[in-house]
């Protein structure tokens, strides 16, 4: 029984030391971006039965490291000047692919925390061990696919979008004269009670200084109605006019008695810009949902009230060509692309995974954790669905390793080891005097 105490010891030596070696590999660790500390947790050895008589004793056999366990809780935010540089806040890791792999292959790809992520010479955005962040790209339109795959931004140039639809939110002033002339192109102005200039864009992305005119026709108690003319610079056409503008689009608007929109037509609106640009571009003129037909409340509409005419608003789809000049990643993992014309993008989205049991995975060296049976399946998805978190970009997740536990944690582990280092002294003293008795 004596002897066994000796052997009791040391598994108290051994489990203590494997102790100090998690808390030495915590500390060592603590600067790591994304690292997860760990905690030995023990367990004690089958114990010897005693039997006396009908009672039973037990007496154990000293203790082993039953597992190292990882602990996924939540780093401190570090604020950083590297747009690439993301951070989870909440649950989820980055879906890396080591370049050569298939996505469905299980070995070719791993899980991380760490947000050091940039793009490579291929534009592809990978980590720094060289593992391809995994997402979803978008098509043309800034919808995403559903379709898990390598992440590569492209910094080809943007191609021009010829204008097909304009928004005109104007406000005519209802006490203007009704002009009985009709409206003359070689007297726009003369001919108009009101005018405002907005620009489009032909097929090749060049812009177009369009002027839209509008006469008032007509006024009663119940409506007024009004004619509009648009107009283009003649030189810019290849149909030109004797007139200075070309005018291509033209149409009527009316108003009921409270001054809100009631109805919209357009006549004709079709431009044959010059410089090789698509003939017969048609152009489209909104000026709002009316109170008619599209049953309008009144909101972001054209107006004829007593006031001032003003344009209060215009907006046209088409756009210049462009070049990427930076990118914006955001909470819900959205990459979105800046271009040199004022065009924002989303060019891709980040995945992140989620398993059913965390502690079932494992860790792979540099940060890095693989799946196991026991951790299930990864549940891969965007940002912000299910219980993945939040990305934060120019942002890193710092060590969870906790310095101050960790030193008191070293303290408590450092006299165990002197605690069960004396149980076998003892053990030794108590044997040698078992010796000393045949003498």
């Amino acid at each position: 029984m004596v002897a066994q105490a000796l052997f009791t010891g040391v598994t108290g030596l051994s489990v203590n030391s494997d102790n100090m070696s998690v808390i030495a590999n915590n500390l060592a660790n603590a600067n790591a971006k994304g690292f997860k500390r760990d905690r030995a947790e023990f367990e004690d050895i089958l114990a010897q039965d005693l039997r006396s008589g009908g009672a039973r004793s037990q007496i154990g056999r000293g203790s082993r490291l039953s597992r190292v366990k990882t602990l996924h809780t939540q780093g401190g935010l570090q604020v950083t000047d590297n747009l690439t540089d993301l951070a989870i806040q909440g649950g989820g890791f980055f879906v890396a692919l080591r370049p050569g792999s298939n996505v469905l292959e299980t070995s070719g790809k791993y899980f991380t925390r760490v947000g050091t992520h940039g793009f490579d010479k291929d534009g592809y955005f990978s980590d720094p061990n060289g593992g391809r962040i995994q997402g979803y790209m978008a098509n043309d339109a800034g919808r995403l696919s559903s379709r898990l795959t390598d992440i590569r931004i492209e910094t080809n140039t943007l191609p021009p979008k010829a204008s097909a639809n304009v928004f005109l939110n104007i406000q005519l002033d209802s006490r203007a004269d009704v002009i009985e002339q009709p409206f003359d192109a070689m007297e726009p102005d003369k001919t108009s009670n009101f005018s405002t200039s907005l620009t489009v864009f032909d097929s090749h992305g060049r812009a177009h200084l369009t002027t839209v005119y509008f006469k008032k026709t007509s006024a009663d108690l119940d409506a007024s109605d009004w004619e509009w003319h648009a107009g283009v610079d003649s030189r810019e056409v290849t149909d030109p006019s004797e007139s200075d503008l070309k005018f291509f689009a033209n149409g009527k608007i009316s108003f009921d008695k409270f001054g809100l929109l009631a109805t919209e037509e357009t006549a004709t609106s079709e431009v044959n810009f010059s410089h090789g640009a698509f003939p017969a571009q048609v152009i489209n003129f909104d000026f709002g949902q009316n109170v008619g037909a599209e049953q309008g409340r009144g909101v972001n509409v054209s107006t004829s009230i007593a006031g001032s005419s003003s344009a209060i608003f215009n907006q046209q789809d088409g756009y210049e060509a462009g070049q990427i000049k930076t990118l914006n990643i955001t909470t819900d993992g959205k990459v979105v692309g800046i271009f040199t014309n004022g065009i924002q993008r989303v060019l891709a989205g980040i995945a992140l995974a989620t398993f059913p049991n965390e502690d079932g995975l494992v860790k792979g060296g540099k940060n890095q954790f693989l799946g196991t049976i026991e951790s299930g399946p990864a549940n891969v998805g965007s940002p912000e669905t299910g219980s993945r978190g939040s990305l934060l970009s120019s942002t890193l997740e710092e060590s969870n390793v906790d310095l101050a536990g960790m030193f008191v944690e070293m303290i408590r582990t450092q006299r165990m080891f002197q605690a069960n280092s004396r149980t076998i002294t003892t053990s030794d003293t108590l044997v040698e005097e078992i010796v000393n008795l045949k003498r």
